[in-house]
């Protein structure tokens, strides 16, 4: 008798139904995520849009088309084609590609002015330059590269280059051997210049260092080289013009020695020979 075999099945599982709660969730879900990766798409599409028209309308819409573009201000004499050769202004330009500091320093380097201030303005696009004119108070004299050179000076001694758009200068007084390194030197001269009384003509700065001064009524004063005793040397000649009696303040070609100016030292001119009389035989 033959053995039987049996054959034994493994039952899967069987799969539960979903219900129809557990559906709506998922449906949910998927809805949502559709909505939200829509949005982002949206928001993307908006970001890209204005940045290219904010970029179109700061490249293109705020923008200097011209030379009435630019207003000045201030008491400057100048022509606004100056003002925009000074500061290398070309046209049409983006407004928000100019510096105003930058522009500031560069109109400052160039033009005969002491101040300057620009200011943006978008609606319309335009540039306000106030400038105001720098002030000279005497004529200068330098030796430069290409020789002699004449300008003018302000109240700190700075020396300005001559142009038609400078006023004249306040005092007639001339600085000759003008330099830098002497500018503190010839700066208090020029502020205290109204206590010489109108008396001082020129500022001689020479090459050894030393300064002089040519006066109406002391003549060539000379100070020597040590700008820590000016102050005192200033105080010295206000004295001597009040003190000295006149026929010895008006000597003519008489100089003043103040290199110091504890013991200073008039030199007056030594009188003309008289001339021989000839007698007859």
């Amino acid at each position: 008798m033959r053995p039987v075999s049996r054959v034994s099945t493994n039952n899967k599982p069987s799969q539960r139904p979903v219900s129809a709660q557990v559906a709506r969730r998922r449906d949910f879900r998927r809805q949502r995520r559709q909505t939200l990766l829509l949005q982002l798409w949206r928001f993307a599409a908006l970001l890209l849009l204005s940045g290219g028209f904010s970029w179109t309308l700061l490249r293109h819409g705020w923008t200097l088309r011209s030379p009435e573009a630019i207003i000045l201000t201030g008491d400057a004499a100048l022509e606004t084609n100056e003002v925009i050769e000074a500061a290398k202004l070309r046209f049409p330009s983006p407004l928000l590609e100019v510096s105003p500091r930058a522009l500031e320093q560069e109109l400052l380097k160039v033009l005969p002015v002491r101040s300057a201030q620009v200011q943006r303005r978008m609606l319309p696009a335009r540039l306000i330059i106030s400038l105001k004119p720098e002030i000279p108070v005497a004529k200068a004299v330098r030796q430069g590269p290409a020789g002699r050179e004449r300008g003018l000076l302000n109240a700190a001694g700075e020396w300005i280059t001559l142009s038609d758009a400078l006023p004249e200068p306040l005092t007639n007084i001339v600085v000759r051997g003008w330099n830098d390194q002497q500018r503190a030197q010839i700066a208090a001269l020029l502020q205290q210049q109204d206590r010489f009384e109108g008396r001082l003509k020129a500022i001689v700065l020479h090459p050894d260092g030393n300064v002089s001064l040519i006066t109406t009524e002391l003549g060539e004063i000379d100070l020597g080289g040590e700008p820590a005793l000016l102050n005192a040397q200033i105080e010295t000649i206000v004295h001597l013009n009040k003190t000295l009696p006149k026929y010895l303040r008006q000597a003519h070609q008489s100089s003043l020695d103040l290199s110091n100016p504890d013991r200073p030292e008039l030199q007056l001119p030594a009188p003309p020979t008289p001339k021989k009389v000839k007698t007859q035989p």
